[in-house]
């Protein structure tokens, strides 16, 4: 495996987070400081036995020297306005509050005293991206002696470009949450207003690298749908989600879908479903159904897990953040993508869970921890298979990382992502070539061997679609 492609992490969180020490909010082209993208912060001992213990992930996992070191040649860098509902809650606002958000976050106190103060979701979003392209096709050195860089794609001339030239990983952005565009920061006293949405979506669409796709809802309500229950343990004590929670779209939402979905002034922004409601999911699948029969509008969900069915559900985690069968075929049936997650959180149930920890050596932990990976992928290829349709497509990956996740063990950054298909390949191996054969009755999806299964998982299916719905050149 020589090309892995990252379809959602956020690699530029936390050094523009460390930004916010000096006075302007520019990216440090040193690569020795955490102010900038290539600052590699590889796990000691200590980080991950904290991560194991208290799910603190302190080190950076898609900084792009790790990227660099696992084969990452493409990446989905998400921006993303964090929401003040995680920084203003229980917890307080003052030193205590912020040292506990820090130790949670890596983000830096400067930048969380930023964030209870934000005003604007939308300069934030601007500032983020203005951050990355500070650094935009510029030479690194790096601590290694190595020289490096990475360049902003926004078309498929850019990204095929980017291939192409050595030591180089292509960069293109995504959007995590539609309150960066100005909603959701106080619903009852403050309501967005829809001509100002409008103006903002309108401008990204404008931008050289124009995001792909963008998360529409997240954490917290936006004024625009409902979202699901993502927040866990004791971060789920402190700050509330209730507001909106398992709703559906609004009305002010379904007019700003429209406006993402337009593509006769601009690019189409396509819309990435994790973290919405099942109920706002499905309502955007009938607005799909009512509004756009016959387009090409693939659904995207950047990075995720399934919930199974009756059949598998004790291997998965049943909460609506992750996706139902119904989600999975929608997608499939859309040339759409679902990006597997590698946080712990999602990608089993308590038991699940609880076998794939009971092992000491790397070597199993590394197996057992890739068959949860594995569980997804046999999923949807049988679902798939069941309702007639290729197996292999629709799968691809997205880590989350840096995302404040709790990575799945032995498996703790970019950097070990080619172990992950190391191991994928050997559960793809043994699946494939069991007594009495996989139960898929499809032709085609029989066909593939486990070097073409994984292979579409970890780059193909991803480099497929980049290609397909990037626009050729900007302006097209």
């Amino acid at each position: 495996m020589d090309l892995i492609i990252d379809l959602h992490c956020h690699p530029s969180m936390k050094p523009f987070g460390h930004s916010f020490k000096a006075d302007h909010q520019q990216q440090n082209a040193r690569p020795s400081s955490p102010a900038c993208a290539w600052y590699h912060d590889r796990p000691t001992l200590l980080d991950k036995a904290l991560n194991f213990v208290a799910q603190l992930t302190k080190f950076r996992q898609s900084d792009f020297v790790s990227s660099r070191a696992g084969q990452v040649r493409v990446t989905v860098a998400a921006l993303y306005p964090p929401e003040r509902g995680f920084f203003v809650n229980k917890l307080g606002t003052g030193p205590v509050g912020d040292t506990a958000l820090d130790l949670a976050t890596g983000l830096g106190h400067k930048r969380i005293q930023a964030i209870q103060k934000q005003q604007d979701y939308f300069l934030d979003l601007q500032a983020e991206y203005e951050f990355l392209r500070g650094l935009d096709g510029q030479v690194v050195t790096l601590p290694s002696g190595e020289k490096a860089r990475y360049r902003l794609c926004g078309t498929r001339a850019t990204l095929e470009a980017a291939l192409q030239e050595p030591n180089t990983l292509a960069v293109l952005l995504s959007i995590e949450g539609a309150h960066a565009f100005g909603c959701g920061l106080n619903p009852t006293q403050q309501p967005a207003q829809l001509a100002t949405l409008q103006t903002h979506i309108r401008e990204v669409k404008t931008w050289p690298h124009c995001p792909l796709f963008i998360t529409f809802a997240h954490h917290f309500y936006n004024e625009l749908a409902g979202h699901a229950t993502s927040l866990t343990g004791l971060v789920a004590k402190f700050a509330d989600q209730s507001m909106g929670l398992g709703t559906g779209l609004t009305d002010l939402g379904r007019a700003v879908l429209r406006e993402l979905l337009d593509d006769t002034a601009g690019r189409r922004i396509l819309i990435d479903v994790k973290h919405m409601s099942r109920l706002s999911r499905q309502h955007y699948y009938a607005l799909l159904d009512a509004e756009y029969a016959g387009q090409d509008i693939p659904i995207v969900a950047s990075h995720g897990a399934v919930t199974g069915n009756d059949t598998d559900r004790h291997l998965f985690w049943d909460f609506d953040i992750n996706f139902y069968d119904e989600d999975l075929l929608r997608i499939a049936r859309s040339g759409g993508l679902l990006g597997l997650q590698l946080d712990e959180r999602r990608v089993g149930s308590p038991a699940a869970l609880r076998k794939a920890k009971g092992h000491l050596q790397r070597r199993k932990i590394l197996f057992h921890w890739a068959a949860l990976v594995w569980n997804q992928v046999q999923h949807v290829a049988e679902l798939l298979d069941s309702h007639n349709l290729f197996a292999w497509g629709t799968l691809a990956l997205g880590t989350d990382f840096d995302g404040i996740v709790d990575p799945i063990n032995g498996y703790w950054t970019h950097e070990e992502l080619p172990l992950l298909s190391d191991y994928l390949l050997k559960h793809a191996y043994n699946y494939l070539t069991s007594a009495g054969s996989p139960p898929l009755k499809l032709a085609a999806n029989r066909a593939l061997d486990a070097e073409e299964v994984v292979s579409r998982i970890m780059a193909d299916n991803a480099l497929a679609f980049l290609l397909k719905y990037l626009p050729a050149e900007n302006g097209a």
